[in-house]
């Protein structure tokens, strides 16, 4: 493991200031906006300072990295709609984990996927228990010497003997004082009354927010890789291509089956619906459309284990693995249109809704990464997909940020409400459920509502 590149003391007391900064910040009842926001700015520029005075060199990756979570920060003062903040913090959260991997050098390109879930994993132990490491590598005798014959240590003790001296003469006249006049008395009362609660909730949240900022200080200075968890990743290459074959071509066939059974259901849209006895739209678009997706969700990771796994020591190995894992793609890419098409339906005859939009959003970005993973993996260049995925997942959040999912909504069921033959009846009290991002469209189309 990296020791730190800086006494550890420095880095815990950047951790004690910015879990002051944050208790100051964060305790007011409102939701996470610019108080959050300015914490984040806050450790991000502390920790590019801190590597900067570590004389280490930061790489234009890693630069890149800080930059992009900021900026998905600053969603936070743009945006209102909490699930979009979720999405904009897990981002951040991504961005910063990258950066600190190997310690600010560049190691995106090139890398496996592998590498990208010991960066998640590192970040977060390192910002649980990251602060340890920081108390270990201070060096507390070193800290005791120079600050015994520093100056400011000098008037700190001759302040603390002063006050040591003052202490008793002030009880005494102060009493006195007290005693005196009614006004002072409660005056001095309101001063020293100390809620013990609000005291002890300061300390507690001061003590967590500094000891994450100074294990996630500490992972950016030594990097969060873990050399052991590295070396106890079991290795690749353990199955057999006819294992691999045989998984693969069951679970295509599996896949076949229900397309070319399902092909009515599948794309047949409304007029099957209308048609079929006790078949609903709810029954046709919600249910099918989850259950679609979680396919789609799971077939990505399949096939990234399966090229894993796959030994290739014969010479058609690659060949039969890409047939079969093409085929899989087609397939599954079939079943996310039918996907698509159905959540297009519901909406049409429900409206649209935060679920599912977010839901559509992962079903185009897990279609991408699948075409991804053709492109780079079924053609040997693996250790191209991760940084591509990574790059798409960041586009997709920009991309919600940028069309505002809220006002989406809103605009969305505002124009199916009012513009459909059969005008449907406008969902008012979800409408009103939405953050604030939706106010404007609402508020703009009240005079076209009806009064109720």
């Amino acid at each position: 493991m990296k020791p730190l590149p800086l006494p550890g003391w420095i880095v815990l007391g950047a951790g004690v200031l910015h879990g002051v900064l944050g208790d100051v910040l964060l305790r007011g009842s409102e939701g996470p906006g610019l108080n959050l926001f300015t914490w984040i700015a806050v450790l991000a520029v502390t920790a590019v300072l801190l590597h900067r005075r570590a004389g280490a060199a930061l790489s234009v990756e890693s630069t890149a990295c800080v930059a992009v979570g900021v900026l998905f920060a600053a969603v936070l003062l743009w945006r209102d709609a909490p699930l979009l903040k979720l999405a904009a913090l897990a981002t951040t959260g991504i961005a910063f984990s990258a950066a600190a991997f190997r310690a600010g050098a560049a190691w995106l390109r090139g890398s496996g996927v592998a590498d990208y879930v010991m960066a998640l994993g590192g970040a977060g132990l390192h910002g649980a228990v990251g602060a340890v490491r920081a108390v270990r590598a201070a060096e507390w005798g070193d800290v005791s010497r120079n600050t015994r014959g520093s100056p400011w240590f000098r008037h700190t003790v001759v302040a603390a003997r002063g006050v040591a001296l003052a202490t008793p003469f002030v009880i005494v006249f102060g009493g006195l004082f007290i005693a005196a006049d009614a006004v002072f008395a409660r005056m001095v009362t309101d001063v020293l009354r100390i809620d013990l609660s609000v005291l002890a909730s300061h300390i507690a949240l001061a003590s967590f927010l500094g000891w994450i900022a100074a294990g996630g200080l500490t992972g950016f200075l030594a990097g969060t890789r873990l050399p052991v968890v590295a070396d106890a990743v079991p290795r690749g290459g353990m199955v057999g291509a006819p294992e691999i074959g045989t998984a693969l071509s069951l679970i295509a066939l599996l896949f076949a089956a229900f397309v070319v059974v399902q092909l009515r259901y599948l794309f047949g849209g409304a007029d099957l619906v209308a048609v079929t006895p006790e078949l609903t739209f709810a029954e046709y678009a919600r249910r099918g459309f989850f259950e679609l997706v979680t396919v789609v969700v799971l077939t990505l990771p399949l096939l990234l284990v399966a090229d894993w796994a796959l030994r290739r020591d014969r010479p058609k190995a690659d060949r039969v693995f890409r047939v079969l894992a093409g085929t899989q793609i087609v397939l599954v890419m079939a079943v996310a249109a039918s996907a698509v098409q159905r959540m297009r339906l519901y909406v049409a005859a429900y409206g649209l809704t935060e679920l599912r939009l977010y839901a559509s959003a992962l079903l185009v970005l897990l279609g991408v990464i699948l075409v991804w993973f053709a492109v780079t993996v079924l053609r040997g260049r693996r250790r191209s997909f991760g940084v591509g995925a990574l790059a798409a997942a960041t586009a997709a959040a920009a991309v919600l940020v940028v069309i505002n999912p809220d006002a989406l909504i809103a605009r969305t069921n505002l124009a199916r409400s009012l513009s459909a033959e059969v005008q449907p009846q406008l969902d008012v009290a979800y409408a009103a459920s939405l953050s604030a991002d939706a106010v404007p469209v609402l508020v703009a189309a009240l005079p076209s509502l009806a009064p109720d």
